[in-house]
């Protein structure tokens, strides 16, 4: 071996480990970052676990106010809605959890068909999660002007379609279970305001 001047061989070889050091620890680093890369982007495409963050907050009692709109957090009277109708609402006070979030509807006594629970129900209103059962986006409703009865809940991400009048039962698109219902009442100031928890999960089911 031929000595580099005024250095040893003790010298070069410390040296030399130093860099193969710095080498392989940059190598690891860079390993270590595109695995969390891939992590991150495999929690992305993965799909969410059954009912993944949903917990409702509502209770018995709880006041609903408009989750929408230019009247957002103004309590519902029932008087202003007409059979056909269906808006989203939170309960008063509750806006801030997404779980809390339902569509209120309604329909005509007499379309209520099982499974829908008529005890749940209150002069034509109706409530059920706002929450598709497929991937959590909310769903909307679709008012069929000349037969308000034949209106239906439909999740525009993936088409999924829910039948309110039959306990909100999936009719169409990749939905796995109905959207689950909670009960409601109209009270003497008009107002609405539910009466249960949710009969089901809400929430992605998939």
């Amino acid at each position: 071996m031929v000595n580099e001047p005024g250095k040893t061989p003790d010298t070069m070889d410390k040296k030399g480990i130093t860099r193969r050091k710095f080498i392989l620890g940059t190598i690891l680093v860079a390993i270590a970052g595109a695995l969390g890369s891939l992590f991150s982007l495999l929690k992305v495409l993965a799909p969410s676990k059954k009912g993944s963050g949903y917990v409702s907050t509502i209770s018995p009692g709880d006041v609903l106010v408009y989750a929408t709109g230019s009247k957002i957090g103004m309590e519902i009277k029932a008087s202003s809605m007409n059979a056909g109708d269906a808006e989203l609402v939170y309960p008063k006070g509750k806006s801030s959890n997404p779980a809390n979030l339902v569509q209120v509807i309604k329909l005509s006594e007499q379309d209520f068909k099982a499974p829908t629970n008529v005890q749940l129900t209150d002069k034509g209103f109706v409530a059920y999660s706002a929450i598709c059962t497929h991937l959590g986006c909310t769903v909307s409703w679709v008012k069929n002007q000349n037969s308000p009865d034949a209106s239906y809940t439909e999740c525009f991400c993936h088409n999924s379609i829910f039948n309110p009048s039959r306990g909100d039962l999936v009719e169409g698109g990749p939905a796995p279970i109905p959207l689950a219902q909670i009960g409601v009442r109209v009270n003497n100031d008009d107002t609405l305001s539910f009466t249960s928890d949710f009969t089901g999960p809400i929430g992605p089911q998939v």
